[in-house]
């Protein structure tokens, strides 16, 4: 909007117009690229919370599970020992998997 507010009247002006709204349009352009620039800094700190969350989640499941199944906290905490350098280690490394194949499909690096 005031982009508009600003840009349509200067436009009129003979001669100086057309330089006037070229300022306006890279004023414009500097003020979007800082708003997309915080937009980018806060998503990526929300997908590394979402993301940190999720394993902690995956983690917490993983154990609750083993538990139930018999194993003791003792042999979940062993290393080395099935749970924490196999099973564990797997699992993280499928969600670690799952991650990259989420950002590729949204075109991130």
């Amino acid at each position: 909007m005031n982009y508009h507010a600003i840009g349509a009247p200067l436009t009129a002006i003979p001669i100086a117009g057309d330089a006037l709204q070229r300022t306006v349009d890279a004023g414009t352009a500097g003020y979007m690229n800082e708003l997309n620039a915080k937009v980018d800094e806060e998503t990526r700190k929300n997908m590394v919370n979402h993301f940190e969350n999720g394993e902690n989640q995956m983690n917490a499941m993983m154990r609750k599970m083993a538990t139930e199944k018999g194993l003791t906290q003792e042999e979940l905490d062993a290393s080395p020992g099935e749970y924490e350098d196999g099973l564990q280690t797997t699992a993280e490394n499928w969600y670690q998997q799952g991650i990259e194949d989420a950002q590729k499909k949204m075109g991130q690096p």
